[in-house]
């Protein structure tokens, strides 16, 4: 069974606060906290927020490539369709449960308009196993797929398909490749990844 890794929800606010100020030398666990006091109650789920804050931002095979790109990513998160592609691809690159889910729903928006949650579910147990922290997995990242307006919640178990979301810059583009790639490395060098939803 695949390692799920990731049972709570991260606002992307408080992840671009907290990429903003990494990229600029200038990241603040205490701010962080701060912030996530507002979202959660108790210390030990703000601490566990501020754990995956720190993954997602630090420790990804994408850190590099922030880095390298400091300036470029810094300009295209003030454009609201390439932040939120390049926040949900450094969760992606954290998280390979959040890669498989957002892969799932690609998968089937691309035939369909409407996915209900007995789908996705059935889906993901097939991989993760039925238990419990697949589902409060699945409650952890498909809310941060909704924020980053990647597709639609129509009614509460009901899922719709939206229009593509525009990106401007080559390193949101690169980033969402770099999530892709990190979990298919063995697709590295395929054109398959132009194929992919």
């Amino acid at each position: 069974m695949t390692k799920i890794d990731i049972n709570q929800r991260i606002p992307l606010s408080i992840l671009e606060i907290a990429l903003k100020d990494f990229l600029n030398d200038n990241y603040n666990a205490d701010y962080l906290r701060e912030q996530l006091s507002f979202e959660f109650k108790g210390a030990n789920r703000i601490e566990k927020a501020l754990q995956f804050i720190s993954k997602i931002v630090m420790r990804t095979g994408s850190t590099n490539l922030l880095i390298e790109n400091k300036e470029e990513v810094l300009n295209a998160l003030k454009n609201k369709g390439d932040k939120s592609v390049i926040l949900i691809a450094l969760v992606n690159s954290a998280f390979p449960f959040a890669f498989d889910t957002l892969n799932l729903f690609a998968k089937y928006f691309h035939v369909q308009e409407y996915i209900n949650w007995d789908l996705v579910q059935k889906e993901i147990k097939n991989k993760y196993g039925s238990n419990r922290s697949t589902e409060n997995a699945l409650y952890s990242v498909i809310p941060m797929f909704l924020e980053a307006d990647f597709f639609l919640r129509s009614k509460p178990g009901l899922y719709q398909s939206k229009e593509k979301i525009i990106i401007q810059s080559q390193i949101a583009q690169n980033l969402y490749l770099q999530s892709f790639i990190l979990n298919n490395p063995l697709l590295q060098n395929s054109d398959i990844i132009n194929h992919e939803p």
